[in-house]
């Protein structure tokens, strides 16, 4: 199985020129399908995907990991890209109206932050839409994980992120954020897209839901970087308790905590910028 950083925050291969960094993450796996996992802002993915030889039409299933723009906004282009319908699993929470709430001096505003167009608009370009909670089968050797069990009273630490209901702007309790866990030759790989659920919980949940008490690769983005640091501190210590052979950050993880993380997990250690292969 194979797995390509299309879209992220850094380029980290000089070839081919023009690869395009970009605040948002997506992976294809390419395995017994081709199965694209999120799709960045959309200023970079068919950019990239052309560069790296890949392209929309060979796509047979998307998954998005979570309502925001950075994971959803390349899914329009893509569905342009291609003349037949695609399966689009996704978590039904992800359709919130998903906003950052910000607090200034002047007062608090609200931006925007979910899907740019609506299901119906994504349905007439080719979206088949297929909602999937708690601990589902995507494709052979994929399974997608969510409504992630935690700890009673649980709030993200990232507390701009809310969604509003009707007029009421309420905390967003991201049970759509959306894991993967890749059965590989290499032994189980777990994707992140931001981990908004915690990365310590969704890896104690995966491991409750399948026994796995090992896992050889953590990518993606972790949401360490508005972590606080007793729980980055956490982190690397579920990493391993694991028994984790790659820790591949990106995305939300953040320079500090992905610094931290580097020099405690040295060669195990690796960022996965655009342009980054992994063959497991």
């Amino acid at each position: 199985m194979r797995v390509t950083v299309l879209c992220e925050n850094t380029i980290g291969v000089p070839i081919p020129k023009g690869l395009m960094g970009e605040h948002g993450l997506s992976f294809l796996i390419e395995g017994n399908h081709s199965v694209l996992y999120d799709t960045g802002q959309g200023v970079g993915i068919l950019n990239n995907m052309a560069l790296l030889g890949k392209n929309a039409p060979a796509i047979d299933k998307i998954i998005i990991s979570h309502g925001h723009y950075d994971h959803t906004g390349g899914l329009m282009p893509v569905l342009k890209q291609r003349k037949s319908a695609v399966p689009v699993y996704i978590h039904s929470d992800a359709f919130q109206n998903k906003i950052a709430s910000i607090e200034t001096p002047n007062g608090n505003f609200e931006i925007p932050i979910g899907f740019q167009h609506t299901k119906k608009d994504y349905e007439a370009c080719g979206a088949e839409f297929r909602f999937v909670d708690h601990f589902t089968k995507i494709d052979n050797h994929i399974y997608a994980i969510s409504d992630i069990e935690r700890p009673e009273g649980w709030k993200t630490w990232d507390v701009r992120l809310k969604y509003k209901d009707d007029d009421s702007i309420l905390d967003d309790p991201f049970d759509d954020d959306l894991s993967l866990l890749l059965e590989t030759d290499s032994g189980p790989v777990v994707l992140l897209g931001c981990a908004h659920a915690g990365v310590v919980e969704i890896l104690n949940d995966l491991s409750g839901k399948t026994g796995y008490t090992e896992f050889h690769a953590i990518i993606g983005g972790t949401h360490l970087g508005s972590a606080p640091e007793d729980y980055v501190n956490r982190a690397m210590e579920t990493f391993k308790q694991y028994n984790v052979k790659v820790v591949g950050t990106s995305h939300c993880t953040g320079f500090h905590a992905s610094s931290k993380i580097m020099s405690h997990f040295k060669d195990e250690f690796v960022v996965a910028s655009v342009g980054s292969v992994f063959d497991f």
